[in-house]
């Protein structure tokens, strides 16, 4: 498998995951498990091919006073918006009781205040790592950072289009908030790109998560 093969694995692995855990016809028991197990599998692509055909050595660098600054602002910045659009109207726009029966198959409900902590912290790094670190990064060696930076978020976005579609019936919605996703996936890599590390577009994306949690639990359990 080369290089470019495993790009392409890579940018529509998880989107392809997402057909099966989301779409599927199948108990909910089934469906959770696929979930865990997609997610172990298209996640270790990118460290198996690092690590086994490349060769290369993995190094964790401590985060600088401008990586966190940035990340800090910019999650703010976007996690701000995000909460105010959804408490101006899009909340109403959003049926939270077929939303709320949807995820309670992936123990979202039940386990809301594990899931929310896990959600922001684990799997926003987990997504850093594999779409800018990863995905990002091989682009990045065979082309210039703007389209680096916009092909990874589209893979970045196609992913999310499959999800919230099977949760969001509302077109218009869904393409609104894959049009954030898409924004956010750009401003992350070019965080990674300016700031040559993970931890500034990881906090920023942290932040925003936590905001999307804030306006979870209000429409889960308040609205």
């Amino acid at each position: 498998m080369g290089r470019n093969t495993v790009i392409a694995v890579a940018f529509f692995g998880h989107a392809a995951a997402a057909l099966l855990y989301a779409r599927l016809d199948a108990s909910d028991s089934v469906r959770g498990t696929i979930y865990f197990c997609s997610k172990i599998v298209v996640n270790a692509i990118p460290l198996i091919w690092v690590l086994a055909v490349e060769r290369r050595r993995l190094t964790l660098s401590r985060p600088s006073r401008q990586s966190i600054v940035w990340g800090l602002a910019t999650g703010l910045f976007i996690g701000l918006a995000i909460v105010a659009l959804y408490y101006v109207g899009l909340g109403e726009r959003l049926d939270a009781v077929a939303m709320r029966a949807k995820l309670a198959a992936y123990g979202v409900v039940d386990h809301f205040f594990l899931f929310a902590p896990f959600l922001c912290i684990v799997n926003s790094g987990l997504e850093e790592y594999y779409w800018r670190w990863f995905v990002y990064g091989q682009l990045r060696r065979s082309m210039p950072m703007t389209a680096a930076a916009l092909l990874s978020a589209l893979g970045f976005t196609l992913h999310h289009i499959v999800v919230l579609a099977a949760y969001v019936p509302d077109v218009s919605i869904v393409v609104l908030l894959n049009a954030g996703v898409f924004a956010g996936g750009v401003i992350w890599a070019v965080l990674y790109e300016k700031r040559a590390s993970l931890y500034a577009p990881w906090l920023s994306h942290m932040v925003v998560d936590a905001a999307i949690m804030v306006a979870a639990y209000d429409l889960l359990f308040v609205v």
